[in-house]
């Protein structure tokens, strides 16, 4: 009796195309004949594994087997069973499809192989610092870093002037060399080219076949208003120039922000502490406070505020770095109480003292907790 093909990959006869590919994938890979050399039931076992996914993966043959069984693949397919078998692996089944990431991470490309590319540049990294009032306004910083730039002799091929690079006899042109390992037909990196695809028998003396000189670069960067502490700026083609003429990686500058004297930072919110004297605060006024736009703004101070009040000015906090408007200013009110008076100031002082004292001793004054807790 036949082996049921969906329970040869351990699957229900509802499974989808994800789960009969994964479900494969492991078994062929436990049971492969390179993993168990000599082993014929695992050789066994492996054969049959390959034609229930050659069967099960292919939504034509998978209708003919759910309703007639093996036969009714073996019917449908041209030229004899559809099963792949041993000898066939490769054929009935798309090894690349289903090993593909495998190879990638193994072998460096997919088992497909395909025309080479050219390596791409390396990005490079930088740490800018900016004031807040940069942050602020937003400014053109100037960078200065050393990188490879492509060479100006041979303008990047690598190549004596005059002459050229040549297409690798090794691998074709292709970069990647195919070769078989048991009954897999893989690609790896061609050897002898590195993977350029191409070779060069007359290098440039000024850069010595690489096609790239490292040299100091300056360029000038926008620092945006509203950039955050801890923000990446990535400039595009401002990295390293690529080998051979591919494209250049990137820049990514990293931003801080300095602390500021006055000013703390709560995303797009600004505070700070504003001092007043006792006299504003107990009478009430106004307090000049300063602002990141250079003119200070006047802050209504009602009577009687207390130390720790805190105020909210609209729209004069940091500029939005994704959107419209701006933050808002918080002030935090500080009573400031003088440490050395005049003699003219003590005298007032006096005077106010002995005014709270008449006041707190006056007739029918019930005081603090009579007038708190008293009856009416």
């Amino acid at each position: 009796m036949a082996d049921d093909y969906y329970s040869l990959l351990g699957l229900t006869r509802n499974a989808t195309a994800a789960e009969i590919k994964a479900a494969y994938r492991k078994l062929a890979m436990k049971h492969h004949p390179d993993r168990n050399p000599g082993n014929k039931d695992a050789e066994e076992k492996f054969r049959k594994i390959n034609s229930a996914y050659e069967a099960l993966s292919d939504d034509k043959k998978r209708k003919l087997y759910d309703q007639y069984g093996e036969a009714g693949v073996n019917a449908g397919a041209a030229g004899g069973p559809g099963g792949a078998g041993f000898e066939g692996f490769g054929q009935g089944v798309d090894v690349n499809e289903v090993f593909g990431d495998l190879f990638e991470n193994f072998f460096g490309g997919r088992g497909g192989g395909g025309r080479h590319r050219a390596a791409q540049g390396s990005d490079l990294k930088y740490e800018a610092e900016v004031t807040l009032e940069d942050a602020f306004r937003g400014t053109q910083l100037p960078l200065n870093f050393s990188r490879a730039e492509a060479c100006g002799t041979c303008r990047g091929t690598g190549a004596k002037p005059g002459t050229g690079a040549k297409r690798c006899q090794q691998c074709r042109g292709q970069g990647r060399v195919q070769f078989s390992q048991g009954f897999f037909s893989m690609s790896q990196t061609c050897q002898s080219c590195a993977g350029e695809g191409q070779v060069i028998e007359n290098p440039c003396k000024d850069c010595r076949g690489q096609g790239r000189i490292r040299r100091d670069a300056e360029i000038k960067v926008k620092i945006p208003p509203g950039i955050y502490d801890g923000a990446t700026l990535r400039i595009s083609g401002e990295g390293e120039a690529s080998p051979h003429g591919g494209q250049s990686g990137d820049l990514y500058v990293h931003v801080k922000v300095k602390p500021d004297p006055r000013f703390e930072r709560h995303e797009d919110d600004l505070s700070l502490t504003a001092g007043v004297d006792v006299a504003t605060a107990a009478l009430g006024g106004t307090a000049d406070v300063p602002t990141l736009e250079g003119e200070p703004v006047k802050v209504k101070i009602p009577a009687g505020v207390q130390g720790g009040a805190t105020f909210r000015v609209r729209e004069k906090g940091m500029p939005k770095l994704h959107g419209r408007g701006r933050g808002d200013l918080l002030v935090h009110i500080r009573v400031d109480v003088p440490r050395e008076l005049n003699a003219r100031q003590r005298e007032l002082f006096e005077d106010l003292r002995k005014a709270f004292e008449a006041a707190r001793a006056a007739p029918g004054d019930p005081g603090v907790f009579g007038r708190l807790f008293g009856k009416d």
